[in-house]
């Protein structure tokens, strides 16, 4: 990683190379939990002649923006980490309590059942996606933002993780995948959150644990 980051400066480089290794990672990570309702618009499409490649632009395009804003934390991210080791710890526990927060209120519920819900997606844009290929791009660009909303604190853990990280990536895509696929999907986002917010209380209390 040192290696890499060398290679990175300056940072137009560097911030391209981390958008790239993003999209990336977006499309491995989240393929699987978008299948289902791309499977699905893409059949209504195809039943009216019309094709469906606009939807993964879309969903991708707003990961792809979204990942402007990852490319600024990772940097503020750096900043911190630079200082003393308990205050990198507290800036990882404040992450941490962010995004266990983030987990408990009504944005997170609301985007998350839109993303466990493929069938009312379809219903809701079917109209929207008729109307040609900036039809479908629209709907892909909806969809991509209530992933988004769903799942950009778990993201940002993530970030203050080590994107690089494979077990953390795996970690990751699994918590996304049972969040929006199995029944249990916002019971298993109130437990994430709370022990995001249990490890976030431990870390700023007593930051020396890591040091």
């Amino acid at each position: 990683m040192d290696d890499m980051a060398g290679a990175m400066r300056p940072w137009p480089g560097e911030a391209a190379l981390f958008l790239g290794v993003w999209v990336v990672m977006m499309a491995a990570m989240m393929l699987p939990s978008v299948v289902p309702f791309s499977l699905g618009m893409r059949r209504l499409l195809r039943s009216r002649g019309l094709r469906g490649h606009g939807l993964f632009a879309g969903y991708f395009l707003v990961w792809a923006v979204a990942g402007i804003g990852a490319f600024a934390f990772v940097q503020g991210l750096e900043g911190a980490m630079t200082g003393p080791s308990t205050t990198a710890v507290r800036a990882g526990g404040v992450v941490l309590l962010v995004a266990g927060v983030y987990q408990l209120t009504p944005l997170k519920r609301v985007c998350l059942r839109h993303c466990r819900s493929p069938m009312a997606l379809l219903l809701e844009h079917s109209e929207t996606a008729m109307r040609g290929r900036f039809g479908v791009l629209r709907v892909g660009v909806s969809h991509g933002g209530y992933c988004l909303g769903c799942c950009w604190a778990l993201m940002a853990v993530l970030l203050a993780a080590g994107m690089m990280n494979l077990v953390w990536m795996a970690v990751f895509a699994a918590v996304v995948a049972l969040e929006k696929v199995t029944r249990h999907g916002e019971l298993i986002s109130r437990v994430v959150g709370g022990l995001l917010l249990a490890t976030a209380i431990v870390l700023l209390a007593q930051p020396a644990l890591l040091t």
